[in-house]
């Protein structure tokens, strides 16, 4: 497993110049090795889950990582692994809350730590629920624990500044971007991104000249609860990938799981579904528990890197105890009880049958490692 960090694109100008520069690479010079990106839908930190955090945590405040550890070994497999926060996280001043301005308590944080994440993508419908405060917070819980994070910022600066992975050799730009935020307007329009296809190019452009070989992009769009791609998501991807300075878009927002597709020649994952969720068949459909992680390769070729293959790992949220299930290991351990297993199967059955294109060579992965 690599070890990563992460840095602003502008902050490193020595690094950009050699990055940028052509360099003489030795007949005998072994080539890179392919990197794997790991990404995952929605993470709502919503009041459903709280009682089981606090029964998780013997009562001594709230522990939300048990409902990540059997995503564990999969994120920590992947070279580089990213998540969605969805909704801002508690701080000082900010309290957490649920519908319809939500916020999560700042435990969660700690919990995608532990899961294995390196950062997050925090652009979303929820992102100004508790105004500017809540930008502040969320950040600053991501911050003490050493989480990257994009699509937010609390100053000027901040929100210029570009999000980058040093992944061995390669370096990895991450945008982050939102239809809108309910409504609601931010108190300068830099606080939290939106998605203006001009603006993103442009910025995945800079990404470019600034030294990095990968730019991949979160998007939160679609319609809730769709499983097929809205006319404006088809439009927009067309328009990102057909300028030749993205590698990869990866959706959210939907609730449901997407398709993976191919637009203007890059891959585009529409929706990576719910990831830890307090939305049950209960009150949604039985879709809202499923999720994946979808899991980029790049490989180097004679023009830089591009996306080598392409898989997801279905997962499923499992009511109650709100535990966040890679499905396939479930179903080839088979140590769960009938009732839970049949509910697996079902969950396999969906998202496969939504996502899966073997053709193209979009495949699901039953491992729980890489």
């Amino acid at each position: 497993m690599l070890r990563r960090t992460a840095w602003t694109v502008g902050a490193l100008l020595a690094s950009t110049v050699m990055s940028v520069a052509p360099a003489l690479v030795p007949a005998h010079a072994t080539a890179p090795a392919p990197i794997t990106i790991a990404f995952t839908g929605d993470d709502l930190g919503s009041p459903a889950l709280w009682p089981a955090a606090r029964r998780n945590a013997d009562g001594h405040g709230l522990d939300f990582r048990p409902m990540l550890a059997r995503l564990r070994p999969l994120i920590r497999s992947a070279d580089l692994a990213i998540c969605h926060l969805e909704t801002p996280l508690s701080g000082p001043g900010v309290s957490p809350s649920g519908s319809p301005r939500y916020v999560a308590p700042h435990q969660l944080a700690t919990a995608i730590r532990f899961a294995g994440y390196d950062g997050c993508s925090t652009a979303s419908n929820h992102t100004l629920d508790a105004g500017t405060a809540g930008i502040r917070s969320t950040l600053d819980a991501l911050d003490a624990l050493d989480l990257s994070h994009t699509g937010s910022a609390r100053t000027k600066a901040e929100a210029r500044s570009i999000v980058r992975y040093q992944v061995g050799d390669v370096g990895v730009a991450h945008l982050a971007y939102t239809f809108g935020f309910n409504g609601l307007r931010p108190k300068q329009p830099w606080m939290a991104n939106r998605i203006w296809p001009d603006a993103i190019i442009a910025r995945a452009e800079r990404s470019r000249r600034e030294g990095a070989d990968l730019v991949v992009v979160s998007l939160h769009w679609g319609q809730e609860l769709s499983h097929a791609a809205s006319p404006d998501q088809d439009r927009i991807a067309r328009r990102l990938a057909s300028s030749g300075s993205i590698d990869l878009i990866v959706g959210h927002h939907a609730h449901v799981v997407q398709r993976i597709r191919r637009s203007a020649g890059q891959w585009v994952a529409f929706g990576a579904g719910n990831s830890l969720t307090g939305m049950t068949a209960r009150e949604y459909v039985p879709d809202v528990q499923d999720g994946m992680v979808v899991l980029a390769t790049f490989a180097p070729t004679a023009d830089g890197w591009q996306v080598s293959g392409i898989r997801f790992a279905p997962t499923w949220v499992q009511p109650g105890p709100f535990i966040v299930r890679l499905v396939g290991p479930a179903l080839d351990r088979g140590s769960l009880p009938p009732a839970l297993m049949e509910e697996l199967r079902r969950s396999w059955a969906r998202t496969v049958g939504i996502v899966a294109a073997p053709a193209i060579g979009v495949k699901p992965f039953r491992g729980a490692r890489l």
